[in-house]
């Protein structure tokens, strides 16, 4: 009895080891009627207009995602083959199917996935253009109010219709083409030469002489200064914080 039991089990597992695991929510844009725009990274989080949603994970094949402020409920399911299929209901009985964009079937490489706090080394302003109707992604900073600081497509860029934004990305499709800054981060002023020396001095725990003092990019300042033990670098971000300080001649 118990061998015959053990075969039961083997079975079942070699069956479940056979059946490749699908995703509840795979990497998707789709566009739902009443210009709803739904956004999903894959495993989750769920965005319906830019609204991250709370994420109900019922099986590997079906998730709900729920959007408190709209009160609208989006609906995704996973075919055999992997194709995602979107829907939504809504308040006063709403609900309709959503179209998903053809582009979105598969995942942003890893070289352009990052992490929750990837957002202050990604760019606060970019040039995103959709070509030939297709979806593209851009990385970008899109904590905070994004928007379109320039069109350059002679079609009109609308947030919802054409771009949009997920959680490291702004988005754009047909034929929307133009450069979107976040007006949320704009670039700290650079610290003066004494508040900058100030911060590398107390990094080194020395009183050293600035040598030359050059901004680098943006978000950083290049200073060469003198200590009693040799010349050092101090690469010094806006905000004051000491981001490495090497030395580059000694004494």
């Amino acid at each position: 009895m118990r061998l015959k039991t053990l075969s039961v089990v083997a079975a079942v597992l070699g069956v479940a080891l056979a059946t490749p695991a699908l995703a509840a929510v795979p990497f998707l844009n789709a566009r739902c009627p009443g210009g709803i725009d739904v956004h999903a990274d894959a495993g989750g989080p769920v965005y319906v207009q830019g609204r991250q949603t709370t994420l109900k994970h019922v099986n590997d094949r079906y998730a709900e995602a729920r959007d408190a402020q709209s009160g609208l409920t989006v609906s995704i399911s996973t075919g055999d083959d992997g194709t995602p299929q979107v829907s939504y209901t809504g308040r006063n009985g709403a609900n309709g199917i959503c179209q998903v964009s053809d582009s979105a079937a598969a995942p942003p490489s890893p070289a352009h996935r990052h992490d929750n706090d990837g957002d202050a080394a990604l760019p606060n302003e970019v040039t995103c253009e959709s070509t030939d109707q297709r979806q593209v992604s851009c990385d970008m900073n899109t904590r905070g109010a994004v928007e379109v600081s320039r069109q350059l497509s002679r079609t009109r860029c609308e947030q919802g219709v054409n771009w949009g934004l997920s959680r490291h990305s702004v988005w754009v499709n047909a034929g929307c083409r133009a450069v979107f800054r976040n007006t949320s981060s704009a670039p700290r002023a650079a610290p003066a030469g004494d508040t900058a020396l100030g911060s590398c001095n107390a990094r080194k725990g020395d009183q050293g002489t600035l040598v030359t003092q050059v901004p680098v990019g943006s978000d950083y300042q290049e200073l060469i200064i003198d200590y009693a033990d040799g010349r050092f670098l101090c690469m010094l971000r806006n905000n004051g914080q000491v981001q490495s300080l090497t030395p580059v001649r000694h004494r």
